[in-house]
């Protein structure tokens, strides 16, 4: 393999990238950080585990492109960041294209440190998704999941944020591979593949057949929206080999470590969350989507405007993101994008879409093929 020029080592051997540098715990860390690089850590052990038995130089190519070495996993000197996860899959992914659903279908709840402990002492596998719902954003920095409950089964829906939407894809197999692990874990011999459904928004990939050995007979892609769902009655059932004890201890210190509940109230990412997991095509209007935040259509308007945007602006974002992932990953014909976007014809679509992205729908699908 030809060295890469722009790739330069330090006073320790290590290879380093530009822009890329691995934080030594040289100050004082905050808990959360610290939490976050055990996290981390965990998962890059997961990683290399993939590669016990073919080419462990793959692992080692993720490792030095995100600026570590292999003793940064283990010294305890360097705090380690989910983006440096997210470096290393991207490159390992460039010749093992199916490692995220590896990856993460090899997790156990204990990875996810204080919120694993919390959920695998839950008295129930409804308390247990809640718990790990509510403190998401301590194992994951890319998206947040939405848990919505449909008749008889409860749909999960992961929301990429903003700054990754572009990465859905690999969103979507990292949190239903690591949601389906963890049903399996928390309900033991009652996990049943044949009771699941996987729906996802976009064609099938070359390593189809990784999704099927993950997670069944029962996917779907080319869907309208991606989620995991299962029976609701799954809710109910009490954890396998749990304690049923010191959950509130373990969610006690996720919320010291997260800071009080006020503090970190994200309504942008709220609305995003509920435009992106409704179930119709219908998109809610203002008065509705306060209703459902819990909040009267005046306070939503101020917190928005607070946070320099509109209910209005959340909404075309939204539509020309699900437009864009609907074009490039999906077979769906423009008129049909249209209707699942809450437009009344093709027409003012096109429109929004061109006045967005400087193209019209049809130029922007054929020049992403």
């Amino acid at each position: 393999m030809r060295a890469n020029k722009s790739v330069t080592r330090d006073c320790d051997g290590k290879l380093r990238l530009p822009g890329v540098i691995a934080m030594t715990v040289n100050r004082q860390a905050s808990t959360r950080e610290l939490e976050e690089s055990r996290i981390v850590a965990r998962w890059f052990s997961r990683l290399e585990e993939c590669f016990l038995t073919s080419d462990k130089n793959e692992f080692l190519v993720g490792l030095y492109s995100a600026g570590l070495s292999e003793r940064d996993l283990t010294s305890g000197q360097c705090l380690l960041k989910h983006r440096h996860l997210d470096i290393a899959l991207s490159r390992i992914r460039q010749t093992t294209p199916d490692i995220t659903l590896r990856l993460f279908a090899k997790a156990e709840i204990l990875d996810l440190g204080l919120v694993g402990y919390a959920a695998i002492n839950s008295d129930t596998v409804g308390d247990a998704l809640k718990a790990m719902n509510q403190y998401h954003s301590l194992s994951s920095d890319r998206y947040t999941d939405e848990l919505a409950i449909d008749d008889d089964f409860v749909r999960i829906t992961p929301i990429p944020l903003p700054m990754h939407a572009d990465d859905y894809q690999n969103i979507c197999e990292d949190s239903l591979s690591g949601n389906w692990k963890a049903l399996q874990l928390l309900l033991g011999p009652n996990a049943d593949p044949r009771k699941i459904h996987v729906n996802l928004a976009y064609r099938q990939p070359s390593y189809e057949k990784t999704y099927f050995e993950i997670f069944g007979p029962n996917c779907y892609f080319n869907e309208t929206l991606t989620a995991l769902a299962f029976p609701t009655s799954w809710l109910k059932l009490k954890v396998h080999r749990g304690s049923g004890a010191l959950s509130d201890a373990y969610q006690a210190m996720c919320e010291r470590i997260l800071g009080p509940p006020t503090e970190r109230r994200d309504t942008p990412l709220e609305v995003r969350r509920l435009l992106l997991s409704r179930s119709g095509k219908e998109i809610p209007s203002l008065e509705q989507a306060a209703t459902m935040l819990r909040l009267t259509t005046t306070q939503l308007r101020k917190r928005l405007y607070r946070a320099g945007t509109t209910y209005k602006a959340l909404v075309l974002e939204t539509r020309m993101e699900l437009a864009k992932h609907y074009l490039i990953d999906t077979e769906l014909s423009v008129q049909e994008i249209a209707y699942l976007l809450d437009y009344a014809t093709p027409a003012p679509f096109s429109r929004a879409f061109k006045r967005v992205f400087g193209i019209a729908p049809a130029g922007y699908r054929q020049q992403n093929l």
